[in-house]
């Protein structure tokens, strides 16, 4: 017999033949495809409707209404950053208390980032209104663009409680296994969005630029309130707890998990402003619709990229819980060949298709069509390096490294950006602006990987995910099983192997061997079509005292305890539960939950 602790696999000859306990990607490809694909479609939803918000804007108000768009922006941005340092932080923290079993935790802290949302709505809406004059002159708003900018952020802010809240039920809805409804909220948002701006600022309604907050608000408004509804009425863990219970120390834990996310957008608000002052700054103030429209583009690369790295988030986190380091590597290196073919496609489509977005945004001047598509040339060329960066801050963040993933984010968008566009754009004018974005990812990508490297150096336990290799060893094993009686008889009858390797006794030994027959025999049976080929992935962890064995699978949801319970006094099912009543009777603990929308049964003996 052989061992690869690296991969979880086990070679076991029997004569000249050798068949192998082997870990495939069947359950992970499964469960981040389904996660991969609720996450681009939202986040793309949410960028094409943000870009065609400032198309229509362009439309109806022309160039200074772009110009308008281009200089509100750091406000919801601003936004966004409150909402997804408490929403998005809450639920990566959520993430790792799923991954250690913690149901309890998972609601206190659920319970803690709703309330702070709430009194965040009420301190941003009256200091937004209080502060609304200063605001506008600060953004430096004048003349005509001056005044729609103010229409603009007055109704803005009026609406921004629902910026806000709406991601609460976006993010923890993924906890509970329902990434597809997030992204339908996202559609639904988006699509609402884009309908109301156009028939507010149309002739049919002419509300001007206030139509387009307005509609803004609205969208969010109702798919912030449908988002909640669905949380708390269709989902089984997320709840409303006490705060007695509450421990404060949680809001901190909450926030750094949320700080990378919350960077990105503060930072992208400052990159905003000192793009805006560059430009203004060297004369070249009929680029900023240009710039507007690269924004706007930007945004929808972003999305694309961040939904790859974010449907990363909750499967890694739940791993990190469990320390399951070979089930986050395989799911990254997925992501990695996932998001760098969408990254290369999308720049090829805005290098070739330029100058049809320009027309697009309705940008006509002859000049600055020609510097828009030169700086469209230079956003994609920064996105290679763009997506590599937003792909390791989202990773360092759920594996508890904020302060590594905040580097990231503050040199690509302000450290290395914000010299380099004041010194190309000395040289260069503003083609030096647009080259500065492919600098600054470059830079940082540079930076990151030495970084990482230094690291690697000063602790040798520490490999390139910067996970800790001292945890893995001898004492665990991982590997998939196909749902047929004869794959999971060899299973049963082969992991005996393991257990002798690991010194286990041989009543532990016969408990595992029997758990993995009966519990297997009974998933197949009862929630997994024999028609079709899938398999169950399976763990054993030996620690100083107890066996874990936890099985996954993407079959119908199955509670074999629930199932045992509701059958166990019916004649006619009791040979089908005797397996599950000897397995709950010899173990010391055995917990059924959903986890990513599917079955984890936990037991430990």
């Amino acid at each position: 017999m052989k061992t690869n602790n690296q991969t979880g696999m086990w070679d076991f000859t029997m004569g000249n033949s050798t068949k192998q306990l082997r870990r495939n990607d069947f359950f992970l490809r499964s469960v981040y495809s389904k996660y991969l694909i609720a996450s681009v479609l939202a986040m793309l939803a949410t960028s094409v409707a943000g870009m065609i918000d400032t198309v229509i804007v362009g439309r109806f108000l022309g160039e200074a209404g772009l110009a308008a768009m281009s200089l509100v922006s750091p406000i919801y941005l601003i936004y966004y950053t409150i909402g997804a340092v408490v929403g998005m932080g809450g639920s990566i923290a959520a993430n790792l208390a799923i991954g250690q079993n913690d149901y309890a935790a998972y609601r206190r802290i659920f319970t803690l980032a709703f309330w702070t949302t709430a009194v965040l709505c009420v301190v941003t809406t009256a200091g937004g209104l209080l502060f609304l004059d200063p605001l506008v002159s600060l953004l430096g708003g004048e003349g005509v663009v001056g005044g729609y900018l103010a229409d603009y952020l007055r109704w803005y802010i009026l609406g921004g409680s629902f910026t806000l809240f709406i991601y609460i039920p976006l993010h923890f809805l993924k906890m509970e296994g329902k990434p597809q409804t997030s992204s339908f909220l996202f559609l639904l948002s988006s699509g609402l969005n884009m309908a109301f701006t156009y028939l507010f600022m149309s002739p049919a309604c002419d509300m001007g630029i206030k139509g387009a907050s307005i509609a803004t608000g609205f969208s969010m408004g109702t798919t912030t309130f449908l988002g909640m509804y669905i949380l708390f009425k269709k989902t089984p863990n997320t709840r409303l707890v006490k705060m007695r219970g509450v421990s404060f120390r949680t809001l901190g834990e909450i926030i750094a998990c949320g700080s990378p996310n919350g960077c990105n957008n503060l930072f992208n608000a400052l990159k905003i402003l000192v793009i805006n002052a560059v430009i203004l700054q060297i004369g070249a103030s009929a680029y900023l619709s240009a710039f507007a429209m690269l924004k706007s583009v930007s945004d929808l690369l972003t999305g694309v990229v961040t939904g790859v790295a974010s449907a990363l988030m909750p499967v890694v986190g739940v791993f990190y819980g469990e320390r399951d380091w070979n089930s986050i590597r395989h799911v990254c290196r997925k992501a990695l060949q996932i998001g760098s073919g969408l990254t290369v496609l999308l720049a090829l489509f805005i290098v070739l298709f330029s100058g049809l977005l320009c027309a697009l945004f309705n940008i006509t001047d002859p000049v600055a069509v020609a510097g828009g598509q030169r700086g469209l040339v230079c956003l994609a060329g920064s996105f290679l390096f763009a997506f590599v960066n937003l792909m390791l801050s989202g990773y360092f963040n759920t594996v508890k490294h904020p302060m590594l993933s905040n580097l990231i984010l503050t040199l690509r968008l302000l450290g290395y950006l914000a010299p380099a566009a004041f010194f190309f754009a000395l040289w260069l004018g503003i083609d030096g602006v647009w080259f500065s974005f492919i600098m600054a990812d470059v830079l940082t990508l540079g930076t990151v990987l030495l970084v990482i490297g230094v690291l690697c150096r000063k602790n040798p336990k520490l490999d390139w995910y910067l996970l800790d290799t001292s945890l893995e060893g001898e004492n665990e094993i991982s590997f998939s099983v196909q749902n047929t009686l004869d794959d999971v008889m060899f299973a049963s009858n082969k992991i005996t192997e393991f257990c002798k390797e690991n010194s286990l006794g041989a009543k532990k030994t016969m408990q595992v061997s029997l758990a993995l027959e009966e519990m297997l025999t009974a998933i197949i049976t009862c929630c997994m079509d024999p028609q079709k080929k899938q398999f169950m992935d399976i763990r054993i962890l030996c620690l100083e005292e107890d066996v874990l064995l936890r099985i996954r699978n993407t079959g119908r949801i199955f509670d074999p305890i629930r199932y045992y319970e509701e059958n166990k006094d019916n004649e006619d099912m009791a040979e089908s539960v005797l397996g599950i009543k000897m397995i709950a009777g010899s173990a010391k603990e055995i917990a059924f939950h959903e986890t990513f929308g599917t079955n984890n049964l936990l037991i430990r003996f």
